[in-house]
Order: structure tokens, then sequence, then C-alpha cells
């Protein structure tokens, strides 16, 4: 399922594929892909080097552009692998694979990361912007949230699929999901993301900032449950409305409770 091409940084994708330890891979169903081999795509400098990922990470970036995000990034000397537009098309900017970015915190080391452009907050909010639905979440920072964007959510299923399904060298993220325990979807932190590599599908809410949640639980429901786009949106929204974990006891196997 992946080309070769010139190994390291000449590696370029297919119609939109990613780079991944210096391939460049097939294009990836449901996804528009730019990677740093294009013009005008930054390349953040990785610290350190690693050969596998084992870990993906789902963040949110409380911002309204790709531009704006990477511009903070930068201030901050942080730094992430992928970034993802309202339309869910997305840009990348590290090698999936070998490069170590920070923006996971002790998860780093173990892990690739994809800041979804949102602003989050309410009142970061202006007309005729993408995202337009407000929750009431009290796992949510200030206890309210813009949500994504529904293309955005499929895109981030799209890319769970495939990281834990593709077989391609670099990438070892099991279809594990450390946010379902006992029946419940956990929408803030897991106590077991506290130490670092805990292999598997990651929210940032689960061990830093309440970010990136809703759309683990949105991809669980499209790719474990079987729910199609829009039921699995609105589900998604339903469930994590005004609760802090999501009940999921009647979509789970009969006797099986995670």
């Amino acid at each position: 399922t992946r080309r070769r091409a010139a190994a390291g940084e000449g590696a370029r994708p297919v119609n939109g594929g990613f780079i991944v330890s210096g391939v460049a891979t097939c294009p990836v169903g449901g996804l528009t892909v730019r990677t740093f081999a294009d013009d005008g795509v930054h390349r953040f400098a990785s610290k350190g080097k690693r050969t596998r990922a084992v870990e993906l990470v789902i963040h949110e970036t409380v911002t309204r552009s790709v531009d704006a995000t990477i511009a903070v990034l930068k201030k901050r000397g942080l730094g992430v692998h992928l970034v993802m537009d309202a339309d869910g098309s997305l840009t990348q900017h590290g090698d999936l694979a070998t490069d170590i970015l920070w923006h996971a915190s002790q998860h780093n080391g173990a892990s690739f990361g994809v800041e979804v452009v949102n602003p989050y907050y309410p009142s970061y909010l202006k007309p005729g912007l993408p995202w337009n639905r407000i929750i009431k979440a009290p796992w949510a920072h200030k206890g309210e949230y813009v949500l994504p964007t529904p293309a955005q959510a499929e895109a981030v299923a799209a890319l769970v699929r495939w990281a834990t399904s593709d077989p391609t060298p670099g990438i070892a993220v099991p279809r594990v999901w450390p946010g379902l325990r006992d029946g419940r979807f956990v929408l803030g932190p897991v106590d077991a993301a506290a130490k670092a590599p805990l292999p598997g599908v990651l929210a940032h809410h689960y061990f830093g900032h309440a970010d990136g949640a809703l759309l683990v639980f949105y991809a669980w429901l499209r790719i474990e449950v079987g729910l199609g786009p829009d039921a699995a949106f609105e589900e998604a929204v339903k469930r994590s409305t005004g609760v802090r974990r999501a009940d999921v006891r009647d979509l789970l196997p009969t006797h099986a409770v995670a």
C-alpha cells in the first residue's frame, strides 16, 4: 500500500500521501494531504530521532487558520506533524515516523500528532467561520465547546483508520482506545496516560490541555461501532453534552465492557 520514493528530504507524496521514514506513501482514502516536500509547507525541526511511532495524539488548536496555528507553534518553540484545516485537509510538517516534535509532553518520543484547527472557545467565533455549533461540556475548559466541523471529524476518523490498519513501516499505532473504560468514553484525563508510552489513539486531554477528546470519541463511533458520518457526529455530540464521560454501554458487544 505504499510506493518507494527517493529516501530522505527529497521524498515526495503521490497524489496526497504522507512521508513516513523518508518514504512517500500512496494516497490515504478520505484524506487530502500536502507535505513539507511541497512548496510553502513548513517543516518543524526534529528534537531527536526514532524509528517508529506507536501513539497518535489528537489536538485542537484554539486558532482559526492553519497559518495562525503554525505561527503560534513557532513562537512557542513547539511543533506538530500534521495540521488539519476546517475542510479536513491536512498539511504535514514532520516525518510521521522519524521526527520527534514537541506537541505532547511526555508522549513526544512515542507519538505523531495532528492539530485540528478549531477556535474552541465561543468567544473566538466570528461571522463567516465554518464552526457554528456550541455545546455545554463540563469536560471542556470554561464549560463550553465549539464543535469541530463534520469534515474535520471524518478526516480524523480516516487518519485513525489508516494509522491503525495500513501496514506502513514506521507506524505501529495499535487500534487501542485508552479513553474507553467500564462502558464509558472518558472525555477528560486518563490516569494511564500520565506515563508514556501508551500505545494507541489518544486525545491531548487525556494527559494535557482539554482538547481532542470528542474527536477521538467520534473516530471510535465510526470505526468500532460502524455508524455513518452524520449519525456518528450527532451521537458524539449528544453523548458528550452535559457529562464528563460518555455512556456507551448500549453500543458495546453483548457481555463486553472495555
